[in-house]
C-alpha cells in the first residue's frame, strides 16, 4: 500500500512539473533567438503556431554560405500579430529580401515554419510596422 502511495504522489509531481513547464516556458522563450528555445517551443504542446507580419526594411545581421554553396542572409526582425503584440524572429533566407515589403511569417513560438511576401497586412498590423 505504501509503494502505490508514493508511486501515484511521484506521478502527481512529475505530471504537475510536465503542465507547469508547458505553461510557463513560452513566456521564457518569447524572444529568444537560441537554439534551446527554438527547440523547446518546437515540442511544446501549448505553443500554437501564429501568424506575424514584418517589414522588410532590416538587412541581413549576416550572410553565410550554406551547405550547398549559395549564399544564405539571416534576418532578425520584429514582428507583430493579428492583435498588434510585438515579437522579435529570427530566420534564414537564401537572398536578400526586397525593402520596404510587407512579409507573413507562419510560426511555432521561436520556430519560423515558412514565410512569404504579401501586398497589404491588417490596418492594426501597418500601424504598428510603421512606427518600428
Amino acid at each position: 500500500m505504501k509503494f502505490l502511495g508514493k508511486f501515484v504522489l511521484t506521478l502527481v509531481v512529475l505530471g504537475a512539473i510536465i503542465v507547469g513547464g508547458a505553461v510557463i516556458l513560452p513566456g521564457i522563450t518569447k524572444n529568444r533567438q537560441s537554439q534551446l528555445a527554438m527547440a523547446i517551443d518546437n515540442v511544446n504542446p501549448l505553443v500554437t503556431q501564429e501568424t506575424v507580419y514584418a517589414s522588410t526594411s532590416a538587412k541581413p545581421v549576416r550572410q553565410f554560405i550554406g551547405g550547398a554553396g549559395e549564399k544564405e542572409y539571416t534576418y532578425r526582425l520584429v514582428t507583430y500579430n493579428a492583435k498588434g503584440e510585438a515579437r522579435t524572429v529570427v530566420f534564414d533566407a537564401q537572398w536578400r529580401l526586397k525593402p520596404n515589403k510587407f512579409l507573413a511569417i507562419t510560426t511555432k513560438g521561436q520556430n519560423v515554419e515558412s514565410w512569404k511576401a504579401i501586398g497589404r497586412v491588417p490596418a492594426n498590423v501597418q500601424s504598428n510596422l510603421a512606427m518600428s
